[in-house]
């Protein structure tokens, strides 16, 4: 049984991957191309590997055994969530890609560079700030958050000895590192911010930050070329982040950190993983995980977390130090998963946020609101004015959607979008208070003034029809406006 499951399984991913590539709506910008390629990996190749190689790691490491039922209900309630969310968001994004990017855009990032650089002052060191924190709790400790303990009774791990925001803040290097390297069109020495940042981030052992932060600078070069689809450059260097990634896992960045000079051991992390096979790790077991949440939830919990875990973007602003019961993950929590097995490291991913919070039908409800919501996010970029704001904005939120699909909670996106976003909103304000003039702004302008060349004439008295409108401005007088609208950033 378990088996035809898997067939099902591939067959509906094969035919919605089929129907979607062929659809007008398709390219590398659409949330559901990265969704597909998720899910692709993840409950459809892995689970053919882990039933065929028998993986047993992470289920020894959690203490538990799922029954064949179990493993079924996975695959089956994975697949749900796939449809759902791919009809959902194909439905609320079904448009295809249009780039805007044109003389009047790049002005606007003309005019915005200079500002930027006051933005770097600002958020550079603290960003850095908070990146050496994490760097020498790595060095000293082998773990770059050493100041976490695990609640006993949630498994969840808080923050005892350093600010949230600030051990947190590092994030917005990764934004700074991706606006620089864009801005100054992906030369060599704009791209050196972005290795330096990648280097030192993944010395300390984590890979979503510079994961996201590639990520973005890929969508942002497709971007400026106009490509739906992946270069051969970009296809080139997917290899190798993947390697990055892998070797980074390995030992949670031990190795970079001896390369540049730093003595550390991560000897327990590398000891555990090393007896992981491939594939077999905790990096990629969502299936595992999700089978963990199945084998708990409602059998041996008796209930549903009802979605109470939502609650948790509330609770998450307020520091610790200002409230001393401040819950461990989210707020009334009806369900320990500790007292079940040891399931560390344990992440939800999409559906089995879902399951969770309400089973199958929990798994139709928060798929088919996640996949409209991504849906509806994707149109109003392409149907809006791709601005320097909105466009960088999107990447870089786009780029951080494969952790987001990873532990499917909400809080996974307020958590991230607060560090990455801030240095685009700050930027944002600054120019609105100088009075920096927007593409659209622009845009408006233009067309008001061409406008006013051509206003059609009124009919001659007895004439019985309208006299033909003059002709509009000549291509060398529109020209010289857009010249005008890039002068005062020049």
């Amino acid at each position: 049984m378990y088996e035809l499951a898997l067939l099902f399984s591939a067959l509906c991913f094969a035919g919605v991957t089929f129907a979607f590539v062929r659809s007008r709506a398709f390219s590398v910008f659409h949330p559901l191309t990265l969704y597909i390629g998720f899910h692709g990996f993840i409950f459809v190749v892995r689970p053919i590997f882990a039933h065929v190689m028998d993986f047993q790691f992470v289920y020894r490491v959690f203490e538990f055994t799922p029954s064949q039922s179990d493993k079924i209900t996975v695959i089956l309630a994975s697949t749900l969530g796939f449809l759902v969310f791919s009809a959902a968001c194909w439905y609320g994004g079904n448009r295809p890609m249009v780039f805007r990017n044109d003389a009047v855009t790049r002005a606007e990032r003309v005019r915005l560079a200079p500002l930027f650089l006051w933005v770097a002052l600002i958020c550079v060191p603290i960003g850095a700030y908070s990146l050496s924190i994490v760097w020498n709790s790595a060095v000293s400790t082998g773990f770059a958050y050493s100041g976490m303990v695990r609640d006993a009774a949630s498994g969840i791990s808080i923050n005892t000895d350093a600010n949230g925001y600030l051990v947190e803040a590092q994030l917005m290097l990764a934004t700074c590192a991706t606006t620089f390297a864009w801005l100054f069109r992906f030369r060599l020495l704009a791209i050196a911010p972005l290795a330096l940042f990648v280097v030192f981030r993944a010395g300390t052992g984590g890979r979503g930050p510079f994961i996201t932060a590639l990520g973005a600078v890929g969508l942002l070069y497709l971007y400026e070329q106009r490509r739906r689809l992946p270069t051969a450059l970009v296809l080139v260097a997917l290899p190798v982040v993947a390697l990055l990634f892998a070797v980074v896992g390995s030992d949670r960045g031990e190795g970079i950190r001896r390369a540049l000079g730093s003595d550390t051991s991560a000897e327990v992390y590398s000891r555990n993983q090393s007896e992981a096979r491939f594939l077999e790790g905790m990096d990629f077991a969502n299936l595992e995980y999700f089978e963990y949440l199945v084998y708990v939830i409602p059998q041996r919990s008796g209930t549903y977390g009802y979605f109470n875990d939502v609650l948790q973007v509330f609770t998450e602003p307020v520091p610790r130090v200002l409230w001393k019961d401040k819950p461990a993950g989210a707020p009334f929590a009806r369900i320990q998963f500790f007292d079940y097995g040891y399931p560390v490291t344990m992440s939800f991913s999409m559906p089995g946020e879902g399951w969770y919070s309400l089973g199958w039908a929990g798994v139709v409800i928060w798929c088919g609101l996640c996949g409209l919501a991504l849906g509806w996010l994707y149109r109003r970029f392409v149907d809006g004015p791709q601005g320097t704001f909105q466009t960088l904005a999107y990447m870089i939120f786009l780029a951080t959607l494969i952790l987001s699909f990873r532990d499917g909670q909400l809080v996974t996106v307020f958590r991230q979008g607060l560090f990455f976003m801030a240095p685009i909103v700050l930027w944002w304000a600054l120019a609105r208070m100088i009075g920096i003039p927007t593409a659209s702004e622009v845009r408006s302008l233009l067309d008001r003034r061409a406008g006013r060349g051509r206003r059609p004439v009124a009919p001659a008295a007895g004439s019985g029809q309208a006299r033909a409108a003059p002709p509009g401005p000549p291509p060398a007088v529109v020209r010289r406006r857009i010249a005008l609208a890039r002068k005062p950033a020049d």
